[in-house]
């Protein structure tokens, strides 16, 4: 059977030659003494005596048996020296699962040719999607749980033949991921050429291993329901692809970031994690993966780290991207329709851009800008539900009269986007003075007037949570039925693009930091002296830890978080720039101090206690007191220091209380003011960057299409002043295309619409109208 009629759909020779350097080297084989364990696995009658004569074949396996058999392990009180006796100890099962991974691991695994790819990472990420696969199969009813075992470890074989015969530089490819936001294997399309999984698939194929292992490889990130496969089959698929994403959420991915994968539909709609102990597989998991961590010398998440709540998080993010990624980008449809020919040339790439936002508030810039872009209107809002009066509030507002919008509220049903928000109703009017829904009182609030409206609910599943609306177009003209179907689908795409975003954000808060206080955690910490190499690198071959333990903190009762966060502001405003402070247990915090030997650690424990020691007079209680501890190690002693803060820290330190992430809808608003205030300093940093410049340039006035010279004589990024010729009949508020050319090295040229706030004779000030959110020749130019 062909692989086509066996639904695996290949890629060509041709295509593995173009990602894959095969000149004068050959494919890696697959190790012969695994693919004999794989007939034995699917054999029910194999002996210990048919496993033995097999293991015997590789002296370098047999050793390792040996090792494990005679560990603290299985703590056997003499020594095993027969390879006979050794996997009896072991178990059948046990034994073929141990000696299928440790041969692929030697032989395909171990070695790499980029030092940004950790093999032992990759290693214990596969082993851990295998252990989860198996405790799956068993909860959901496969039939063979040692299948998805082997399918899990073989997953991401394609990644190893990428790094080790590709013709792109995996590690760098793998930096270049710290930078986007996307999804991994749409990622290595792009840069390779071609994905892990059609890669691992392709080279499966040649090994002849059996086909459900195959399509597990092929299909683990990819939608298999159109394909006519056997429900074994997609059920199959389903446990790797949901083991692979469930390691993922919990830190113990095949690289050193969070980012789960997207899961196709039909593995939620085959498997519902809600029909099965999902927690508790995880839990087993994380108990057999312990059992080996010490052999491969892993560093794995802590089993307290397996928290309920990043999981859920992650599954309601999965949901987003299922939807994100299996929907088209609306604005295609621009270049099928060639609305006109400077539409066309602009080959708007809505989704792209979205996949790249790292933050909402990157994703709100890029709809706002794409919107300016494809509608031309003179101002646009998306407008936030509050939800605890249902009010709706001005969030986010492009163009004339954005600084009195911003923040305004228009009361429950109150205008054209009170009555979308309530009814979910998409409108576009074309006359507002003929509409008795129009509501006066912000055009008197701004002084401005509004003549045609267009706006659109944004909505995820059945929750509305905004209004995206457009007031009166550039050329006077008025929104069309047209226009309300495009922007109706570009709303449903930024809705779910934002929830994404937030869930993005979420998780990654959630994973690394302390919800109260919002220090680093406990598993930032753990994670910051995993590697000798990161040690250090940040911190150096020698460095100190302040351990700070705050008892009589539970006798406040009430007031026992407050002082907390109060407490923890202290110390962060305390400690040096170079420092890192973590949140450890409940009351107990470790401040990482860099380069820093015992007199220097003494002086900042001394600094720590003066400030701490007075915060706690200010509160006025007896019962609060502060023990402080330093240590002075050596990067090789790093594995040391969980023992060391043990030993200093009372024996009743208790776990952080989980953190929660509320449903978006809830947080949205809170959390963009908050990263408005966060980059405040940042934006006006940049937009303010004014620089004097005496540039040549052209306007176009585009009411009557005359046009002229300038001089370009003040720019920044969002505003421009410039002079031309006397006789203009250019007036405030006029809408102008304007453009003039840098005077660095490639001589940019910069076009921008620009709207006339202020004229002076013959000096016009302009704002830019919708300036692109990534403006990199220009904002380049204003900080040289």
């Amino acid at each position: 059977m062909s692989a086509v009629e066996n639904n695996l759909y290949l890629p060509e020779k041709a295509d593995i030659q173009r990602v894959l350097n095969l000149k004068d080297k050959k494919l890696p084989v697959f190790p012969q003494v695994a693919a004999k364990l794989l007939e034995a696995f699917r054999d029910d009658d194999v002996s210990l005596e048919d496993l033995t004569k097999i293991i015997e074949t590789d002296p370098g396996l047999s050793v390792r048996i040996l090792q494990i058999v005679n560990s603290a392990l299985y703590g056997l009180t003499r020594k095993i020296t027969a390879l006979s006796e050794a996997i009896a100890y072991i178990g059948l099962d046990e034994i073929k699962k141990l000696a299928v991974e440790m041969t692929i691991f030697d032989k395909l695994f171990k070695s790499g040719q980029s030092g940004e790819f950790d093999r032992l990472l990759f290693w214990r990420h596969c082993l851990s999607v295998a252990v989860l696969s198996s405790q799956i199969a068993k909860e959901t009813n496969y039939h063979e749980p040692e299948e998805a075992y082997i399918a899990g470890l073989l997953h991401d074989v394609g990644k190893i033949i990428l790094d080790i015969r590709g013709k792109k530089n995996y590690g760098e490819f793998i930096l270049q991921l710290t930078t986007s936001t996307d999804q991994v294997i749409e990622e290595e399309r792009s840069f390779i050429g071609l994905g892990h999984d059609d890669v691992g698939a392709y080279l499966c194929e040649m090994w002849n291993l059996p086909d459900p292992l195959i399509k597990v490889v092929k299909y683990h990130h990819q939608s298999f329901e159109h394909l006519a496969l056997k429900e074994r089959e997609k059920h199959l698929i389903s446990i790797v692809s949901l083991a692979d994403f469930l390691c993922w959420t919990q830190g113990i991915g095949s690289f050193e970031f969070i980012r789960p994968p997207v899961l196709a539909p039909e593995v939620t709609a085959t498997i519902d994690p809600d029909d099965f102990n999902v927690i508790g597989c995880i839990g087993k998991m994380n108990q057999e993966i312990e059992k080996i961590s010490a052999f491969y010398q892993f560093v794995f998440p802590s089993a307290d780290q397996i928290r309920k709540n990043i999981l859920r998080a992650n599954l309601k993010l999965s949901r987003a991207n299922t939807r994100y990624y299996y929907r088209e980008d609306p604005l295609r449809r621009l270049k099928k329709r060639a609305v006109d020919q400077k539409t066309s040339e602009m080959e708007l790439e809505f989704g792209k851009s979205l996949a790249r936002a790292k933050t909402i508030r990157e994703v709100m810039d890029i709809v706002m800008y794409q919107i300016g872009r494809v509608f031309q209107p003179q101002n646009w809002s998306i407008l936030l539900k509050d939800q605890k009066t249902s009010d709706l509030i001005f969030t986010v507002v492009v163009g004339v009269n954005k600084d009195k919008l911003t923040g305004a509220r228009l009361r429950k049903g109150e205008g054209i986007a009170g009555y979308i928000i309530e009814t979910g109703k998409s409108l576009v009017i074309k006359d507002v003075t003929k509409d008795d829904r129009f509501s006066r009182r912000v055009d008197k609030h701004t002084g401005f007037k509004t003549q045609s409206i267009i706006g659109t609910p944004l909505k995820t599943r059945d929750k509305i949570f905004g209004v995206i609306e457009l007031i009166n177009r550039i050329d006077d003209h008025t929104f069309s039925q047209e226009d309300l179907s495009l922007l109706s689908s570009i709303a449903e795409f930024a809705a779910i693009a934002i929830e994404r975003a937030y869930y993005n954000q979420a998780l990654t808060t959630l994973a690394t930091r302390d919800g109260l206080t919002g220090l680093k955690n406990r598993w930032s910490f753990e994670r910051a002296i995993s590697n000798r190499e990161d040690v250090i690198k940040n911190f150096g071959s020698i460095f100190s830890i302040l351990i700070v333990d705050i008892q009589g903190i539970r006798q406040e009762g009430e007031g026992s978080e407050k002082i907390l966060k109060k407490l923890a502001l202290i110390m962060e405003t305390t400690k040096r720039r170079e420092d890192d402070i973590y949140r450890y247990g409940e009351t107990a915090f470790v401040v990482i101090l860099p380069q820093t030997y015992s007199e220097g650690s003494d002086r900042a424990k001394n600094r720590m206690s003066t400030r701490l020691s007075l915060a706690i007079s200010e509160e006025g209680t007896s019962s609060l007191k502060t023990n402080l501890y330093t240590h002075t190690v050596s990067a090789e002693d790093t594995i040391l220091l969980k023992e060391m803060i043990s030993a200093s820290l009372s024996k009743s330190v208790k776990p952080l209380k989980e953190s929660k992430i509320s449903d978006f809808e809830y947080s949205l608003q809170d959390l963009l003011e908050k990263e408005k205030i966060r980059q405040k300093e940042k934006d006006d940093k940049i937009s303010n960057f004014g620089k004097t410049v005496s540039l040549r340039g052209r306007f176009v006035r585009l009411k009557t299409g005359e046009s002229g010279h300038m001089r370009l004589e003040q720019v920044s990024l969002a505003a421009a002043g410039f002079r031309i010729s006397r006789s203009h009949r250019i007036r405030v508020n006029d809408f102008l295309d304007i453009s003039f050319t840098l005077d660095n090295l490639k001589r940019d040229v910069v076009e921008r619409r620009a709207v006339v706030r202020d004229i002076k004779g013959n000096y016009v000030r302009a704002d830019f109208y919708n300036p692109p959110p990534y403006a990199k020749n220009l904002g380049f130019y204003l900080m040289s």
